[in-house]
């Protein structure tokens, strides 16, 4: 009597004992497709979220650099009496010793350089500064494959001169 109701419950209007149910199983399908496409997802916002946090580094890197290129005064210019406070060769030469002199957790990017336009865009009152790198999260999924050597990334940034 107890394996009848049982039987019942489990199986509604069967009272065979070796009938299979036509939709056993197919929950199981679902929920293994539901589960990758989460993981999926998962991964991708992962990757985008670190490829952000690198680009956020890589400009709170170049502002530091082109607020230290707009302080330093082109010697030439100013003992030669001109009203320029910051040249192109000034600023690429103070971003350069800029970026040798940081810390090395600040400059640690893959592919880490100056790149154009670094100078003074206006003509000596604005130092703009343009660094590139590359943001190599480290769980890249395998849709971003062609970027598997990294991603590439440019970012400008400018302070005036004082």
């Amino acid at each position: 009597m107890i394996a009848g109701l049982l039987r019942r419950r489990l199986r509604p209007g069967d009272d065979t004992v070796g009938s299979a149910d036509p939709e056993s199983g197919r929950i199981l399908v679902l929920t293994i497709g539901a589960l990758a496409v989460a993981a999926s997802l998962i991964a991708a916002i992962a990757t985008a979220s670190a490829v952000y946090l690198d680009r956020k580094a890589l400009l709170s890197l170049a502002d530091s650099t082109a607020a230290y290129a707009a302080s330093q005064i082109d010697e030439r210019s100013y003992y030669g009496g001109d009203d320029l406070a910051v040249t192109d060769e000034s600023v690429s030469a103070s971003a350069a010793d800029f970026l040798v002199q940081a810390p090395p957790s600040l400059t640690d990017a893959p592919g880490l350089q100056l790149a154009d336009p670094t100078g003074t865009p206006d003509g000596g009152v604005t130092a703009e500064v343009t660094l590139t790198a590359l943001s190599r999260p480290s769980f890249l999924p395998w849709v971003l494959a062609p970027w598997s050597e990294g991603i590439p990334m440019t970012v400008t940034a400018s302070a005036r001169a004082s």
